[in-house]
């Protein structure tokens, strides 16, 4: 009726759509993906965290530093602005009066209805903003000559004020030693007294405090008469003043000038800084990275720092996450050689003795970095907590001693520090690291339902499910949540993952009404819940449907739901297709009639088409429920990548055995085209319901995107050697429908334009078909019937007689 061509066109047409669900989430780093990298990967906290703990602070004296994108308090009302300040709203109208005035004194002046420090600050600050030092000077001096409790309201702000002007006279006098040293010493103790004031219980709503260590920081980088700018230290022009204007082909404006700083005043800015940094300012953060940078690139400089203790630490987390482990200039296909300044730094540690060491667990990280892996030993032996067994464990891995490995992890667990431990030796982030490293152990060991618990517990405290997106690219710590939903799909057992399920991940309780702002594009199921709904899908598949039904998610819960292109919440239904699906198999073995049979199956299929996302797909591959199937790829594991170190022959055998059947993406489609072929053999021939039934599954084979594994073109790639099989599927179902059914007026758009099965039509049909067949058996064989029926009456004649015979008496 129809020709090939008519097939490739309608398949073609059906498919043209299929490079618009080619999206997703950007997939992190999985610990799974590369094992080896995961378990050799060098022991370090994050610079920033380190920085802020060389100095942890003693005081409640809060930061206070403009983000990237804050306008500087321009867009705030009147209230706002008076509650920064620290003054009523009727005080600050006063003084924006009083800073509208050329000269301090005439501010004083006015401004008697202020109180005295407010008054005698401002006018200090009106004589600044004039350029008028001197006075400022006096008038800030005024402040502070005031009992503590009568400045409370300026006592910091005029100290940081005086520590700016004498900082400024001493770089004016950097040439004349004796003046600069004044100076440089008045600043000093200016900036002392803005944290003494402040600590004392003076108002610091600006964190002047903070800011004062690192402004008496920057009074001790002094080289060659001139202050050191950060560009000096990096050696790196400013591009604006540059003859060529390009920065990254000049040198410093004075590259020398870092080498002129005297050793003492360098520890002691680095000091400063670091209880900066310890406050949590970022700005301490990023000046200590500089004078780090510097410092690594001098040799001469590094020896000199490190017999401080504060610098020593500084060093080593600089070198641990800011460097490379390998010199750039490794020849192709050798092995690593670690970079000459990391060996340095070792080296001159080493040789000013071991015993004078501050953060020997830092350092053993440092030489395990550097291949010195006795060195890393013999500090490990010295220090404790979880860095120290961290590093342990990688040097036991080292020499493939996988139980002594997994016995340091389980000691750097017991080891983490308590939540909000000022002290601690690990960040959090470092914590779930080891616990998720633990289960790559595990894993390896053929432990698997301990990995499980490990990376389960990584995921847990991380939050999320694994995935990134758009929104969370500054997020570093994702990826436990797809390792462990990898082992639990695909590797544990059902009845494994049943029992830990069990034990581990109880239902939370729905406690919120759905989000109605953008807020709700970040929200993630929580990972208990998501394991579950991983455990329903695996017994649906397993035909556990009485099993399954208690760990899907409840039928409308929001947190399960999708969202549309309109931005509204679309929520799902679980538990009711479950059932539904669990029923409509029941009924098509056990129905009375094959078309009450066939039309259960095709309910089936119906339900594994439409829901079968929700009640049948894989986590992962194929399927991609993770990502509600708008991607194929990028979590979980495959074939090729089982073929890895620290894979177990168990594991890859576990994976075959959990294999989606059949192993094509979305795959519950090919199941719901299974059941409605298989629903077509019940059916008569030359029904309506035959034909609707194959058009449907033509239809769902023809839906959708391809499956990128089976036999697909890509862009510029040649033609495929052999049709996919949903291909396949296509012209299969459309030839048995020409060679078996009747034609039917829609059959021109057969697999778009399909009707619903109509299964009371065919019982009609199929009971018209009986009786005709009776009535042709009637018709056309009467002689032999009749025949048939003379013969039999003969036989039961002869058989009655010979009873008769044997029952008469002789």
């Amino acid at each position: 009726m129809f020709k090939r061509s008519w097939i490739v066109a309608a398949v073609v047409a059906g498919l043209a759509g299929a490079v618009a669900w080619a999206c997703g989430p950007m997939f992190p780093n999985q610990l799974l993906d590369h094992r080896g990298d995961t378990l050799k990967a060098v022991p370090q906290n994050s610079f920033a965290f380190e920085a802020t703990h060389l100095l942890v602070a003693t005081d409640k004296l809060a930061v206070e530093e403009p983000s990237l994108y804050d306008d500087g308090g321009q867009h705030k009302d009147d209230a706002a602005q008076a509650k920064s300040l620290g003054i009523s709203i009727a005080q600050l109208g006063r003084v924006d009066t009083l800073r509208a005035l050329d000269d301090g004194d005439a501010a004083y002046a006015q401004g008697s209805d202020l109180p005295e420090d407010l008054r005698a600050y401002t006018a200090g600050a009106v004589d600044y903003a004039k350029g008028h030092e001197d006075k400022a000077s006096l008038r800030f001096e005024q402040v502070l000559a005031l009992p503590p409790a009568q400045a409370t309201l300026r006592g910091v702000w005029a100290a940081y004020m005086l520590g700016r002007i004498h900082a400024a006279n001493a770089a004016s006098a950097s040439n004349d030693a004796t003046a600069f040293s004044r100076e440089r010493a008045a600043a000093a103790k200016a900036f002392q007294l803005t944290r003494t004031r402040a600590v004392e219980g003076a108002l610091d709503s600006q964190g002047l405090a903070v800011s004062s260590f690192g402004e008496e920081a920057r009074l001790y980088l002094y080289g060659h008469g001139t202050q050191c700018s950060w560009n000096d230290l990096y050696g790196v022009a400013d591009a604006n003043n540059s003859e060529d204007g390009d920065a990254t082909h000049t040198q410093g404006a004075n590259a020398a000038c870092g080498d002129g700083v005297p050793a003492a005043d360098l520890k002691r800015a680095i000091t400063l800084y670091a209880a900066q940094a310890g406050h949590g300012s970022n700005v301490g953060v990023q000046s200590l990275v500089a004078i780090a940078d510097y410092a690594m690139r001098h040799p001469q400089r590094m020896a000199e720092l490190i017999d401080n203790p504060v610098s020593q630490r500084l060093l080593v987390a600089y070198a641990l996450a800011r460097m490379g482990g390998s010199s750039e200039e490794t020849p192709a296909g050798s092995a690593p050689k670690p970079d000459q300044p990391l060996l340095a730094l070792v080296q001159a540690i080493e040789q000013r003795g071991m015993d004078k060491l501050e953060g020997a667990d830092r350092l053993a990280a440092l030489a395990y970095q550097t291949g010195r892996y006795e060195l890393a030993a013999k500090l490990v032996d010295k220090s404790s907590g979880p860095l120290a067994e961290w590093v342990r464990a990688k040097l036991a891995l080292q020499k493939g001693d996988l139980a002594a490995a997994s016995a340091s992890y389980a000691a750097a667990v017991k080891a983490f520090p308590k939540a909000g431990d000022a002290q601690a030796a690990i960040e959090p982030s470092n914590a779930n690291l080891i616990t998720g490293e633990q289960g790559v152990l595990a894993l390896a060991r053929g432990e698997y339902v301990e990995a499980m618990g490990h990376l389960y517990d990584a995921a847990v405290a991380v939050g999320g499910d694994g995935n990134v997106y758009d929104w969370d690219l500054e997020t570093t710590s994702y990826g436990y949540g797809n390792d462990a939903m990898y082992i639990a799909e695909r590797v544990l057992t059902v009845d494994e993952l049943k029992s830990f399920v069990d034990a581990r991940a109880p239902a939370t309780p729905l406690t919120s009404k759905s989000p109605s702002s953008d807020d709700a594009y970040r929200y993630r199921s929580p990972i208990a819940d998501s394991l579950r709904w991983v455990l329903a899908r695996r017994l649906m598949r397993l035909g556990r449907y009485g099993d399954a039904l208690p760990y899907f998610p409840a039928d409308n819960d929001w947190r399960f739901g999708t969202y549309g292109d309109d931005g509204k919440l679309q929520v799902q239904s679980f538990r009711t297709p479950a059932l539904s699906y669990a029923k409509a198999l029941h009924d098509s073995e056990h129905a009375w009639t094959d078309i009450g049979k066939a039309q259960a199956l095709y309910a089936a299929a119906v339900i594994a088409r439409e829901h079968g996302m929700q009640i049948l797909g894989y986590e992962q591959g194929p399927d991609y429920t993770d990502s509600e199937g708008s991607y194929q790829g990028g979590s979980g594991q495959t074939p090729q990548s089982l073929q890895q170190a620290y894979v177990t022959e168990g594991e890859r055998q576990r994976y075959a055995a959990s294999e989606a059947k059949p192993n094509y993406r979305f795959h519950y489609r090919y199941i719901a085209a299974d059941q409605a072929n298989r629903a077509a053999d019940l059916l008569p021939p030359r029904s309506q319901a035959f034909a609707a039934v194959l058009c449907q599954a033509t239809g769902w084979m023809m839906e959708g995107p391809p499956d990128y594994e089976d036999h697909y073109q890509g862009y510029g790639e040649p033609a495929p050697s052999e049709p996919s099989e949903r291909l396949r599927r296509v012209k299969a179902y459309y030839q048995r429908y020409v060679k078996q059914g009747a034609y039917v007026e829609w059959a021109g758009g057969f697999g778009t334009g399909c009707e619903v099965p109509d299964f009371d039509r065919a019982r009609a049909l199929k009971r018209s078909e009986q009786v005709a067949a009776i009535k042709h058996a009637v018709r056309h064989g009467w002689p032999l019937e009749l025949g048939a029926v003379l013969v039999l009456m003969g036989g039961l004649v002869a058989w009655i007689a010979r009873r008769r015979r044997r029952k008469t008496p002789a």
